[in-house]
């Protein structure tokens, strides 16, 4: 038996737990409880999806296997690796290609699945809510093994076996391209749980919120997963490309960012529907919205509609996407309109100043800001529709909107630490805003007399982001302040004990301050980014304010797989010599590709890169080179660290004690010490 069977029989194996888990969820779900046969069917959807996971894990393992060792008898395999490409990158090759995503895809997606049902097991959700959730996760599941079975195949057989692989793409042989796309899969399928939950509990007719805090820690995941993705390929776009940003609204770079907005906006608003019982219609859509986006990012990834460094080749399973979209889309409607347990039970919004308010509005300009990126991403689809002639809209259009929808943001994510629920007077808020204002109003200050005035929205946003943060730091001291003056402690045992019992807190917290820092460290570098590019000869130099770069010789070496030639250059800041720096250009024979290898000094003084390219090296060493400053670019890599961190100290499950009478792995539906909401002191610390 080949190799190519025995994969190509595990995923029709799972093909099948799939559809199981799928049909005989459906049908759980729609009995009543206690109903004759509940239980079996139930039952029968959990061994859909054991048997899809088992078949998932072998196909998955089968195709490592084979790029491991070089069974070029594969497709997939010759045209992803080759003879001279190391283990390690053969293994990454899993995700390099269009099957092999879609098989990471799945199996990801089915482990999720699997995770969801225990943690389900260990809650008081009903077993038809629990049957629903394993029905619609058991479909969408379904569907990817559909592809990977018939349409995208890992497994198809070459026609004749070659002696070489074509190898890998010199940009995907990048140690950031080892963790950025698994990252990302790990928060793209992450959000599909939620709404596996929330319309599991509609199509049960339940009404009851006992899936919420499973559907918040799920959904949390997925934003820490679309995080880690976003700021790993903004990293590896940093190093890779050779161009010095990081950042360039290409449409997969958007299609990524649009779900993670609407993941942001759902987490807020989770909390206002379990402290308040609100906002039950709305998480419902946002939950539903953010699937949908991250089932339209993979159509733009896959299909090719769209040209981008990111996106595979035009391909066919584009369409089965659209297909897939339109059907979620047009479901997710008729649910939300038609469905009364999706429907808001709690009271209504009395006051402008409070967080109910303030959470409701961070997530409606988080909407707007995806509702913006998404007509940009479709805007040369429409336009080449309409007009037969294709236009982009560029970055100053993009820039612009999240300029005038990120500084309000910013101010609200401020204000949002200092108001209560239900509502607080306009004299207290400002008393509270004091400190925070003030200090962003002087970093604002600061940063026009070190940067310049040239761009006041990126003055605005270092104020407000500044403001974002000291205003975590005022909230922490006041919480550690009033529990010291209820209990006595010293300011260090008070401070454990409020990281220890409000660590979902704590850990938003720390993300807030992660976005503030961000925001600080997008606009410094707008303000204080500066290049020049030259054509210079071996002995020559090149200034830009305070760094003097001497180009002092040029090298060029033969690897195993590539021909690199490289510049280097000696590096002077302020006329004291601080170390040289190498640039240059690698070529790939086997695939015939060009690699920019960039050259970064780090500059601790301001937080910053000296960044040099080099694009062309002369036959008599005259070399063109471009050499950027970019202060606070460091900064910027932290800053989406902090968040990470944050949104994992969150995620974190709660230790519990042993008179809560809590299910071990369960979460409760109220709101105590241990699980309030960012920004809202417990009954434990004032």
């Amino acid at each position: 038996m080949s190799i190519a069977t025995v994969g190509q029989a595990a995923i029709l194996l799972t093909v099948c737990g799939a559809l199981l888990a799928a049909v005989a969820g459906m049908i759980g779900a729609r009995m009543r409880v206690g109903a004759p046969g509940e239980a079996r069917w139930l039952s029968r959807a959990e061994a859909g999806l054991r048997l899809a996971l088992g078949g998932a894990v072998v196909s998955s393992l089968v195709l490592v296997l084979a790029l491991l060792a070089g069974d070029y008898t594969l497709q997939y395999v010759v045209d992803r690796t080759s003879n001279d490409l190391a283990p390690g990158l053969r293994f990454t090759a899993w995700w390099s290609g269009q099957e092999g995503s879609l098989l990471l895809w799945l199996l990801i997606l089915l482990v999720y699945g699997a995770v969801m049902a225990a943690g389900m097991r260990r809650t008081q959700l009903p077993s038809n809510v629990r049957a629903g959730a394993i029905g619609v996760l058991g479909s969408a599941a379904c569907f990817f093994a559909v592809l990977c079975a018939w349409v995208a195949r890992p497994f198809k057989l070459v026609h004749v076996v070659p002696a070489d692989g074509a190898g890998m793409s010199p940009a995907l042989q990048n140690y950031w391209m080892a963790i950025h796309p698994p990252a990302l899969y790990l928060g793209y399928v992450a959000v599909a749980v939620p709404f596996a939950l929330v319309f599991g509990a509609a199509i049960a007719r339940d009404s009851a919120d006992v899936w919420l805090p499973l559907a918040r820690r799920w959904m949390l995941i997925g934003w820490i997963g679309l995080s880690a993705g976003l700021i790993l390929g903004a990293r590896w776009a940093y190093e890779e490309i050779g161009w010095g940003g990081y950042w360039a609204w290409d449409p997969v770079e958007n299609a990524a960012l649009m779900p993670w907005l609407t993941a942001t906006a759902s987490l807020h608003s989770f909390m206002v529907q379990q402290r308040r019982g609100m906002l039950r219609s709305w998480n419902a859509g946002l939950v539903a919205l953010t699937f949908c986006l991250s089932i339209f990012g993979t159509f733009i990834t896959r299909s090719g509609v769209l040209s981008s460094v990111h996106s595979f080749v035009s391909s066919p399973v584009g369409w089965w996407f659209i297909g897939f979209l339109a059907i979620v889309i047009i479901v997710s409607v008729v649910m939300l309109a038609t469905s009364s347990s999706l429907r808001s039970t709690g009271g209504a919004i009395t006051t402008v100043a409070s967080r109910e308010s303030a959470f409701l509005f961070n997530g409606l300009i988080l909407v707007a800001i995806a509702l913006t990126v998404l007509w940009g991403v479709l805007y040369p689809l429409l336009s080449a529709a309409i007009t037969a002639h294709r236009e982009s809209l560029q970055a100053p259009w993009f820039n612009f909107f999240l300029a005038a929808f990120g500084i309000p943001l910013l101010l609200l994510m401020a204000i949002g630490n200092e108001i209560p629920w239900r509502g607080t007077t306009a004299r207290g808020l400002l008393t509270r805003l004091t400190i925070p204002l003030g200090v962003g109003v002087l970093g604002g200050a600061i940063s026009v007399v070190v940067g310049g005035a040239g761009s006041p929205a990126a003055t605005a946003g270092i104020s407000f982001g500044v403001c974002v943060v000291v205003g975590v730091g005022t909230d922490i001291r006041r919480t550690i302040r009033a529990r010291r003056s209820s209990t006595g402690e010293r300011w260090m045992v008070a401070a454990r004990t409020v990281v220890r019992k409000q660590r979902r807190r704590i850990g938003g917290h720390i993300a807030h301050v992660g976005i503030g820092l961000l925001a600080i460290a997008i606009c410094g570098n707008a303000l204080g980014l500066s290049s020049v590019s030259r054509t210079i000869k071996r002995g020559e130099t090149i200034h830009i304010a305070p760094w003097k770069l001497t180009y002092t010789n040029v090298s060029r070496v033969r690897s195993s797989s590539s021909m690199q030639v490289r510049a280097t250059f000696d590096v002077r800041r302020n006329g004291n010599r601080v170390g040289s720096l190498s640039a240059g250009r690698n070529f790939y024979p086997a695939s015939g590709e060009v690699s920019n290898e960039v050259g970064v000094h780090r500059d601790f003084a301001t937080a910053g890169d000296l960044f040099v390219t080099v694009d062309r090296l002369g036959e008599r060493g005259d070399a063109s080179v471009k050499v950027i400053k970019n202060p606070m670019i460091n900064l910027l890599w932290f800053a989406g660290l902090l968040s990470m961190v944050g949104g994992m100290i969150a995620a974190w499950p709660q230790r519990r004690r042993a008179s809560s009478g809590a299910a071990a792995g369960s979460e409760s539906h109220s709101v105590t010490p241990a699980s309030a909401p960012v920004g809202v002191p417990s009954a434990t610390n004032g």
